[in-house]
């Protein structure tokens, strides 16, 4: 598969936090909207495609590795560490040939890790669906606004540049995840289509999985990692009629396998009829170390 780097700049505020089973979805969906449900079927069997969840720029998810010990007097530190989800990806990339939990702490505990993210809760009124009259009450959303850019990876194979430029452009005018018809989600993006830090996606013992991934006995095995389960919807048409698959556990972002090649995990199908699936396939970050 052919590997290429979406660079995301947000022109609105989100609700979804972008992840590549999400992505995916909206990618699927764009493909229908764009070529029709042929097109459609032809690539979910002949073509695929395969996203990361999306990173500050020059960051990647802190992988889950065997804990350091930390001595009393680094307690706070150690609390502060605990805490960071995301790297500067030099971390990883300095260190790709030996790299263990020790070597990131003393890297990243002095760095600025502050990103430029705020939040806001907003209150809506809820719609009754069947009457289209608003319910009494009122309910809560997180809007999260991010300034600055993001990082997406994503391989593929069997499908055109073009197709993908145009579907991701589809994606960005619509909006992406929750309330995207009210304006959330907008993006304008750029997609590199030979970065530089392609070279360190190969084959190797480890790998740190950039994405949510199902897990495969078949072509994975855990070494350490940290599951959640996901409420994932539907979209499309389908989000009016029947918005809800089924509940998932899956690895978050940062989960590290043993495994054969880079991409690895699984499609499931979390749905009660034939022909809808989640994705739960992965791209990993080859690594030596511990």
């Amino acid at each position: 598969m052919e590997l290429a780097k979406l660079k995301l700049k947000p022109i609105s505020s989100f609700i979804t936090p972008i992840h590549s089973d999400t992505l995916f979805g909206h990618f699927a969906w764009g493909i229908l909207f764009l070529y029709g449900e042929e097109r459609l079927k032809d690539f979910l069997k002949n073509s695929k495609i395969v996203f990361s969840n999306g990173f500050f720029k020059d960051y990647l998810p802190k992988p889950y590795l065997k804990p350091k010990v930390f001595d009393l007097d680094k307690i706070d530190k150690a609390k502060k560490y605990k805490k960071i989800s995301q790297i500067p990806k030099e971390v990883i990339f300095n260190n790709i040939d030996n790299l263990n939990d020790e070597v990131i702490f003393e890297e990243v505990i002095e760095l600025d890790m502050k990103k430029e993210i705020k939040s806001s809760i907003t209150q809506k009124n809820s719609i009754n669906r069947n009457s289209n009259i608003v319910n009494e009450g009122l309910y809560s959303i997180k809007e999260v606004f991010i300034n600055e850019e993001m990082d997406i990876y994503f391989a593929y194979e069997n499908i055109s540049k073009k197709k993908i430029e145009e579907v991701i452009a589809l994606i960005s005018k619509r909006g992406y995840g929750k309330d995207k018809s009210a304006g959330k989600g907008k993006f304008k993006f750029e997609i590199d289509w030979d970065f530089e830090d392609k070279k360190y996606f190969k084959e190797n013992e480890r790998y740190i999985s950039l994405s949510n991934a199902f897990y495969n006995k078949d072509n994975m095995k855990l070494y350490l990692g940290k599951t959640f389960t996901k409420f994932p919807k539907t979209g499309g048409y389908l989000a009016y009629s029947k918005p809800f698959k089924n509940p998932v556990m899956m690895y978050e972002a940062g989960s590290v396998f043993i495994a054969r090649d880079f991409i690895f995990g699984k499609m499931e199908n979390a749905f009660n009829e034939d022909g809808y699936f989640h994705n739960g396939l992965s791209i990993g970050l080859g690594f030596r170390g511990k």
